[in-house]
């Protein structure tokens, strides 16, 4: 499949995500972490450890999606908008659901925003750089 760049990916098969269709990158940049951060809304209030689980998965994803991104710096960006959307939609399943939470998140919740924006940075930096190194 050709991209909008005219290339197909990288040479390790992986697309970029500059690569990608317009709905591609808002599936992936957007969407699937306001997804993730839903499901981890009602899972906050259902099952701790499966709320867990989730947590590694959206890691995981984060990692992934900094991936698609060429260096460093742009999957961190990546990272950072993804963390935000994901704690956010969150947050907010969390306060329409109205649930007990399975876990404690403190006094000052909105605070979870930062932290996910934090670990998204960390991963999609990760990823980023990991995709550099590869295309050495």
């Amino acid at each position: 499949m050709v991209s909008k760049k005219g290339a197909t990916g990288s040479k390790h098969g992986k697309r970029s995500f500059a690569g990608q269709s317009m709905l591609g990158e808002v599936v992936g940049a957007v969407l699937a972490p306001v997804v993730l951060g839903g499901v981890s809304g009602l899972l906050l209030g259902a099952s701790a450890p499966v709320y867990w689980v989730v947590q590694v998965v959206a890691a995981v994803g984060g990692f992934f999606g900094g991936f698609e991104h060429h260096g460093w710096r742009p999957g961190l960006i990546r990272g950072i908008t993804g963390g935000v959307l994901y704690g956010t939609a969150l947050l907010a399943v969390r306060a329409l659901t109205g649930w007990t939470d399975a876990i404690d998140l403190g006094d000052l919740p909105v605070l979870l925003i930062v932290i996910t924006a934090l670990a998204g940075a960390v991963a999609g930096g990760l990823g980023g750089a990991m995709r550099a190194r590869h295309a050495r």
